[in-house]
């Protein structure tokens, strides 16, 4: 049996009218037995629409892959031999090959890259637009749509207090167990701040509508992205249980739900942060192979893939106030490919708005070490410390006369017992006015 490498190839058909064309190229498909993937197959065609977009297997050698009468798979046809079967029924395949040099088997005219004369681009002077009166333009088409943002980490505070006053924004933080919820709108690039390894991974929500949403995961391998809309419509050009060998049968299947490397990408982020990579997959899969269905659904199962809980999960997707809304049930799929139910429970919000970094820094200091203890590590003896000192400013005070006594006694040496004093006088002070502040606001 001969092993061979394959890809896919990503291409697109057009009829050349704007008129839709997927009809025909799959019967093009079906026809040579070519076992392609359709990009919203099932779909609407909209009038703003100039082609359709395919994804197509091609060898390393660049033959496509396509099923003989036994259902065996065969290399035998080529990249220009597909897109003059697509020429042959009014169609143009926009695929590019390693064989286009092939003038014989070019299929004419939009196929390949130089036209008859060999020149690669059209002259400068035919690219050229009829001139625009400048006032016709309308700038405000041309403005990004703000991107709504939800990071969730095992991050405390802090992380929200920075954000806000690097990048200018009001930042909500919200806390469920030892997970953590960023919530923010940006119409520029914004920076969402350093996570340490113990408060990874990081998971970034970016939602702008429902097909241009993506996630950004941060492990301490990278970042990795996924587009939970990209293969969400795709379907199958054949009927993969019609086919009689089951090996070529899952070989079709593996190729259109894992053709986008989304489960190799998912499988590294595994090698260095807990997650169910099979749920996980679930959500980037094609609906109609198996996939998590429904673009909200989607986006909830790869969170709880990664052991987020639910409360937190729905809380992203509530565009007010999570505090305020009634956030009641949701659906998350499961491992299992059950469905259970999760209640969700009231969340406490905080919000963070630039005020200045002397305001921030200060801020920082009265929150103390818990706003700073990533919350994976805040049942540990010192961070659990600092947090009831924080909840008790009158033991605090406590401690912090006893150190301002212990500074005195110190500060009355020579030498470093002298320094020595002089800075735990300092840091007493300091944590008086802390305390101070925290039991006026209490």
């Amino acid at each position: 049996m001969n092993n061979f490498g394959v890809q896919l190839s990503y291409a697109s058909v057009d009829r050349g009218d704007g008129s839709d064309p997927r009809a025909d190229a799959r019967g093009v498909f079906t026809r040579l037995r070519v076992p392609a993937g359709l990009f919203d197959g099932d779909g609407e065609w909209d009038d703003s629409q100039q082609e359709a977009v395919v994804t197509i297997p091609v060898t390393d050698a660049g033959r496509v892959l396509t099923l003989t009468v036994e259902d065996t798979i065969a290399t035998t046809l080529t990249v220009p031999q597909l897109r003059k079967e697509f020429a042959d029924a009014g169609l143009t395949l926009w695929m590019q090959s390693g064989d286009d040099s092939d003038d014989d088997e070019c299929c004419g005219e939009g196929c390949c890259s130089a036209d008859a004369d060999g020149d690669l681009f059209e002259p400068a002077a035919a690219l050229v637009a009829d001139p625009v009166e400048e006032a016709s333009l309308d700038e405000s088409a041309f403005d990004a749509p703000p991107v709504r943002i939800s990071v969730f980490s095992h991050r405390g505070p802090f992380a929200g207090r920075m954000i806000a006053q690097l990048n200018g924004l009001e930042v909500q933080h919200v806390e469920s167990g030892s997970w953590s919820l960023l919530r923010f709108e940006s119409d520029d690039s914004t920076n969402a701040g350093i996570a340490t390894k113990s408060e990874m991974p990081v998971i970034e929500l970016n939602r702008v509508d429902d097909a241009g949403d993506w996630f950004e995961v941060t492990t301490n391998g990278g970042v990795h992205q996924f587009w939970p809309g990209a293969e969400r419509h795709t379907v199958p050009v054949l009927d993969l249980d019609a086919i009689t060998v089951p090996e070529t049968a899952e070989i079709c299947r593996r190729l259109i739900s894992d053709g986008d490397g989304s489960r190799d990408e998912l499988a590294e982020v595994a090698t260095h942060s807990r997650v169910d990579v099979a749920a996980a997959h679930r959500a980037l899969q094609p609906e109609s192979l198996g996939g998590v269905v429904g673009m909200r659904a989607r986006q909830e199962a790869f969170l709880a893939a990664f052991g987020i809980p639910a409360d937190l999960i729905a809380a992203a997707f509530d565009d007010a106030d999570p505090a305020q809304t009634d956030l009641a049930r949701i659906d998350l799929a499961v491992t299992d490919l059950a469905r259970i139910d999760l209640a969700v429970t009231d969340l406490a919000v905080q919000r963070f708005e630039p005020t200045g970094w002397g305001t921030a820094i200060l801020e920082t200091l009265i929150d103390g070490i818990p706003a700073m203890t990533p919350l994976t590590r805040r049942d540990r003896p010192l961070a659990r410390m600092a947090d009831a000192l924080r909840r008790n400013p009158v033991l605090a005070a406590a401690l912090s006369v006893s150190e301002l006594a212990l500074g005195v006694a110190a500060s009355r040496r020579r030498g470093f017992g002298r320094f020595l004093g002089i800075l735990l006088i300092i840091d007493a002070v300091a944590d008086l006015v802390i305390c101070a502040v925290r039991a006026r606001r209490r």
